[in-house]
């Protein structure tokens, strides 16, 4: 009888959406986590309060959310931090490339929304069908009326 292995090798990467007011500038892993901490950089042009950020599982067998979390942050105009996140547990994504039979596997890091201490969000649209000629990609949401 013969055993294949699954899932020995969890890579861990970011992505940038080309549109996005923040910058992830670098990532640091630890013996828990893919994502232990992340090092942003806003580009924008507002103070930003949160983050919404995602880890997709991506393979042969195509992409799955692994994991979505609200960040509260405080960063300043052109301002660069460090933030301790604790996000991409190893040993939860080996088991679920293990669970998915893959041999190999990369969990991607990305910015999916920013909240804006004026109250407005930017949400990326660049990844599902970008933005029809003419309009302006990934504009800032108005917050709802009250």
């Amino acid at each position: 009888m013969a055993f294949t292995a699954f899932a020995q090798q969890v890579a861990f990467t970011s992505r940038a959406y080309v549109f996005s007011p923040v910058a992830i500038l670098a990532t640091d892993a630890s013996k828990e986590f893919g994502f232990e901490s992340i090092t942003l950089r806003n580009d924008g042009s507002r103070a930003i309060t949160a983050l919404r950020v995602q880890i997709t599982l991506h393979s042969e067998a195509g992409e799955e959310v692994a994991d979505e979390r609200r960040i509260p942050v405080n960063i300043d105009l052109r301002e660069t931090r460090r933030f301790v996140v604790g996000m991409g547990q190893i040993n939860a994504l080996r088991q679920l490339a293990r669970s998915r039979r893959l041999s190999s596997a990369l969990a991607i890091l990305t910015i999916e929304s920013i909240e804006f201490a004026d109250g407005s969000e930017w949400k990326q649209s660049e990844r599902d069908q970008g933005a029809p000629p003419g309009t302006p990609m990934d504009a800032p949401a108005k917050p709802p009326a009250k």
